[in-house]
């Protein structure tokens, strides 16, 4: 199908020209076109109900420093890594509502120590608002809600790197649309444009080294605030089999308020400052089928305020029944 295409704030828009055109080669490779990825980016509600699917992550993620409050770099001989595994898990409940919940464990080390943990478990329930066309490239639209379950470890802690929660119930409320449409020597680009909030219920109560940077004898409580994320993921198909996939993220965090005491008593009533960070992420999958794919590539930090600096290859496997 022929289309004019515009670039708008950043976001590819494709737009028909002839709305009812008949069927052309491009529809067929879109229609047979397999997908797995992006790495990062979230994927819409399933479209019948029933379906299951289970996708391991694989996940190292080394350490390379940190941003400071003026968004500066600053570099660390060794400021830690850890080895991760996450699994997706979803199921479609209908043919427009998904769930689904996404396990941790990692495996945390540095120089002094190591640790081993499970981290927070998200879940969340999908509504999608209508199917993606494609042939117009109309994307679908998924809406989601969600709730951070706190079951890691993240105060009374050994070591620093034993926190891998942050002991607060938190609820995310999330947007997501999917495009599917043709290229150029048809060539299937599929590209996800997402964003989330994330808001906790209440205060969380923190005793002695935290993960809110409190040490030995500390007694009080932390108040988590707004946070929020933006990203595009993008999937370019070289053929039925072969993608490449890219991601941009952007993470937005206005910090904690901790007030308590700590042995002395001295008296503890601090804000943290405002954080965010960006990353990139590009990766290429190779799909066996339309059910089982592999994805391998790398995210890394390019930029941020009051955040770490990172390295972290991965691989995953989607599957889906």
């Amino acid at each position: 199908m022929k289309a004019i295409v515009f670039i708008v704030g950043g976001i590819v828009l494709e737009l028909p020209l002839l709305a009812g055109a008949q069927v052309v080669p491009g529809d067929a490779a879109v229609r047979a076109q397999w997908f797995t990825g992006s790495l990062e980016a979230p994927s819409p509600a399933f479209p019948k109900a029933g379906i299951f699917a289970v996708e391991p992550y694989f996940i190292y993620t080394h350490n390379t420093g940190g941003y400071d409050d003026n968004r500066t770099r600053q570099s660390v001989a060794d400021a830690g890594a850890q080895s991760a595994a996450v699994i997706l898990l979803k199921y479609a409940l209908t043919d427009r509502i998904s769930i689904q919940a996404i396990p941790l464990v990692a495996h945390s080390w540095n120089d002094e120590s190591s640790s081993n943990g499970v981290g927070d478990l998200p879940v969340e329930i999908e509504y999608r608002f209508n199917d993606e066309n494609d042939r117009t490239g109309f994307p679908s639209v998924t809406a989601s809600l969600g709730v951070n379950l706190p079951i890691g470890h993240y105060d009374r802690l050994r070591s620093p790197l034993d926190g891998l929660g942050n002991g607060a119930y938190t609820v995310k409320e999330g947007l997501l649309a999917q495009s599917l449409f043709d290229t150029w020597g048809h060539h299937p680009v599929r590209i996800r444009l997402y964003g989330a909030a994330y808001e906790t219920l209440s205060d969380v109560s923190v005793i002695g080294q935290s993960v809110y940077g409190t040490s030995d004898g500390f007694s009080g409580r932390a108040t988590r605030r707004f946070s929020s994320q933006l990203g595009v993921g993008a999937g370019y198909a070289l053929d039925q089999q072969w993608v490449l996939a890219f991601d941009l993220v952007q993470r937005f965090g206005n910090g904690f308020h901790l007030q308590g005491t700590n042995i002395g008593p001295a008296s503890v009533n601090v804000s943290t400052s405002g954080n965010s960070s960006t990353s990139v992420a590009t990766a290429v999958e190779y799909n066996f089928s339309g059910s089982i794919g592999v994805i391998a590539g790398v995210e890394f930090s390019v930029a941020g305020r009051n955040a770490s600096s990172y390295v972290a290859p991965q691989i995953a496997i989607s599957m889906s029944f």
